[in-house]
């Protein structure tokens, strides 16, 4: 009997094992995204990931001393099911709502982004709180938030936004008299805009929509999960000895 107790504890105890090592971390598989800059972009040239998130997280993975692998071609919509799925770790970069943190692990925050109303040039309007936006036709980036306290004004308000998959999408409905603004990030409309020869078409207000914290966010079905706590740490004294800062120089300065 007592035989059979020790072969079956040790069955049990290999199994445990077997099962712990299947869920160790050793790979980061990094959602990431294209066309929001300076956060996270496919440089036209190289066809790498490139931004301020891409860049960061690879010195995240080097500081765990864990290999990592960038997807930035996944539509937005889909990298978030396959992180919810637990098919990507971690993605490189995620505004906070009160929903999405029910399905991801957020880190601390590694940025902060500015939003902005984009008008057409002579069709400026007052904008100085939300409020100003009720009544009027706006564009927003399909599966996109602006952080949780303009996400929940748009909702208890019924504000009038489309969801569109591009920024030419965005800019064209607005030029056609379709909508009557459009919401980005202000560094990321603007330099698009530029990129298109638009810039003396469009008018960003003064006012933000919002300013809001940019995060790494991890499946809480990766085996990965568990390495929050040394994430932040890492983010942390990036903030502290100037490695965070010196990649947000390079592509804002």
């Amino acid at each position: 009997m007592i035989k059979k107790i020790a072969v079956f504890c040790i069955a049990v105890s290999a199994c445990f094992t077997i099962r712990v090592n299947a869920q160790e971390c050793h790979i980061l598989r990094v959602g990431g995204t294209d066309g929001w800059y300076p956060v996270a972009y496919i440089n036209q040239e190289t066809r790498e990931p490139a931004g301020i998130a891409h860049d960061f997280v690879k010195i995240v993975g080097e500081k765990l001393e864990i290999p990592v692998t960038i997807d930035a071609t996944l539509p937005w919509k889909r990298m978030l099911e396959y992180l919810n799925d637990g098919d990507l770790d971690l993605c490189a970069a995620m505004y906070w709502t009160k929903e999405r943190e029910e399905r991801y692990q957020y880190t601390v925050s590694y940025f902060v982004n500015e939003a902005r109303v984009f008008v057409p040039k002579g069709k400026e309007f007052p904008f100085e709180r939300l409020e100003d936006l009720i009544g009027r036709t706006g564009g927003i980036p399909a599966g996109g938030s602006f952080g949780q306290a303009f996400d929940t004004f748009a909702n208890e308000h019924q504000l009038k936004l489309q969801g569109v998959k591009t920024k030419y999408q965005m800019t064209m409905k607005v030029l056609a008299g379709r909508n009557d603004y459009f919401i980005q990030d202000y560094l990321d409309g603007m330099m698009y805009l530029k990129q298109e020869g638009l810039q003396d078409k469009f008018v960003a207000l003064p006012h933000p929509v919002s300013t809001t914290d940019v995060y790494l966010a991890v499946s809480r079905q990766s085996p990965c999960l568990h390495l929050v706590p040394q994430i932040n740490a890492i983010i942390d004294e990036a903030k502290q000895d100037g490695t965070l800062q010196a990649i947000i120089d390079t592509y804002i300065q």
